[in-house]
């Protein structure tokens, strides 16, 4: 490897290291966590790097349909500043960090995709430029087209009849067929682990003092670097059990930090200077949008044939979606004002990756929404570079400081 190869895999290292090492410091009285790091760990420092037979870029693709198929979904989401440098010669410096950093890891040093079958949401432009440009290099690649106006009426017909397609293109890739059993496996599968997520980040809402903000948002994103989901659900479990455990032992002690929830673009691992600043800014996070689609199979729906069952899986899934490749978010700003309806949030940070303006145009509605429970907004633009920090640290200081200072006025009006 060259001098300028091994300087990118040194600062890929580096981050990852240094997102595991406060991560274990900040929970390190919680011993199911480490299996969590060891996730993350083994994934980013594998050995051998000859990658699965079907590879998910993003996480706007039900991965039922794949496991269905036969296979295990190896996940590319973004989120490393590292992984940015394997993709300066391929794609502009503009282009939204978390398409950059998704090529930037197919282009990782000594890694082979040559057996792999790309799974592609087609969500917004970049997506669609990685798409064609791996598609010229010879790669396979099956595009999912997502439909953005779900009004339209053929619209949840046109990605049911996709899902079916990839369903084929992944059992033919695999050489394994695709049975009603196999189906309803995998839904009982992903929806035993989202139900397992959902419990134990409801569980763990008020409980910083137990387990960090950011430890809750990591388990999420370890999904999607775990081998084994099944492993996985087992792990969620231990670690809620042992956060119940010291929630009944000890009064919590973190009450006083004012409570927001974290919106906009999805915060994704290693990259932490969010969460990390949200915390050392003397705030809490009570609630994220969740990176996993809160889809949850009943018995009822799995008592269909073979492809009435993948149409199920279409249809739950593009409904509940909240992903950035909608003329009309409706599902994402309802899921806020669920959020926000349920109680306890003082504040909203709104995170916004340089490039997705996607997630600009839902804003104002948002704040229109949340001006009508007087919740503040602070709209946070940033990308994966870490040179902005102190200066998004004064910013979240001064936000944090008025979010105290509401406190206090509530107290004295209502005294």
């Amino acid at each position: 490897m060259d001098n300028r190869n091994l300087q990118k895999t040194d600062i890929f290292d580096k981050e990852y290291s240094d997102s595991l090492n406060r991560l274990y410091k900040e929970n390190s009285k919680l011993t199911s966590f480490k299996w969590f790091l060891d996730t993350a760990y083994n994934w980013a420092y594998k050995k051998n790097y000859s990658v699965q037979q079907v590879v998910m870029l993003g996480n706007s693709i039900p991965e039922e349909i794949v496991i269905a198929a036969g296979a295990e979904p190896y996940w590319l989401i973004g989120g490393s500043l590292g992984s940015l440098s394997w993709s300066d010669d391929l794609v502009p410096r503009d282009t939204d960090p978390v398409s950059r950093s998704v090529l930037g890891y197919i282009n990782r040093p000594k890694t082979d995709f040559s057996n792999s079958l790309f799974m592609i949401p087609l969500i917004n432009d970049s997506m669609r430029k990685i798409a064609y440009q791996l598609k010229s290099e010879g790669k396979k690649i099956c595009f999912v087209d997502i439909p953005p106006d779900r009004k339209d009426k053929y619209s949840t017909e046109k990605y049911a009849e996709q899902m079916k397609k990839i369903c084929g293109k992944v059992s033919a890739h695999i050489h394994k067929k695709v049975t009603k059993g196999s189906v309803v496996s995998a839904m009982k599968q992903v929806s035993a682990a989202r139900y397992t997520l959902y419990k134990f980040l409801e569980n763990s809402r008020e409980r910083t003092d137990i387990i960090t903000d950011s430890a809750r948002l990591f388990i999420q994103n370890s999904y999607y670097m775990t081998n084994s989901v099944d492993e996985w659900i087992y792990h969620v479990e231990l670690l809620s059990k042992e956060v119940d455990f010291y929630s009944a032992k000890y009064k919590n002690k973190e009450l006083n930090r004012p409570r927001i929830m974290l919106a906009g673009s999805p915060i994704i691992f290693p990259n932490y200077k969010i969460p990390f600043l949200i915390r050392d800014t003397g705030l809490s996070v009570c609630d994220t949008q969740m990176t996993l689609n809160n889809v949850i199979y009943s018995r009822q729906m799995m008592r269909e044939n073979r492809d009435k069952l993948i149409e199920n899986i279409a249809n739950e899934w593009y409904r509940k979606d909240t992903s950035s490749a909608y003329i009309n978010n409706d599902v994402f700003y309802d899921n806020i004002l669920h959020t926000v309806q349920k109680g306890g949030i003082e504040g909203v940070i709104y995170h916004v990756l340089k490039g997705q303006t996607e997630y600009d145009f839902e804003l104002e509605r948002i704040e229109n929404m949340l001006s009508e429970y007087n919740i503040p907004v602070f709209r946070l633009e940033t990308d994966y570079q870490y040179q902005d920090v102190e200066q998004l640290r004064i910013r979240m200081e001064a936000f944090s400081e008025m979010l105290v200072q509401n406190r206090y006025r509530k107290v004295k009006k209502v005294s």
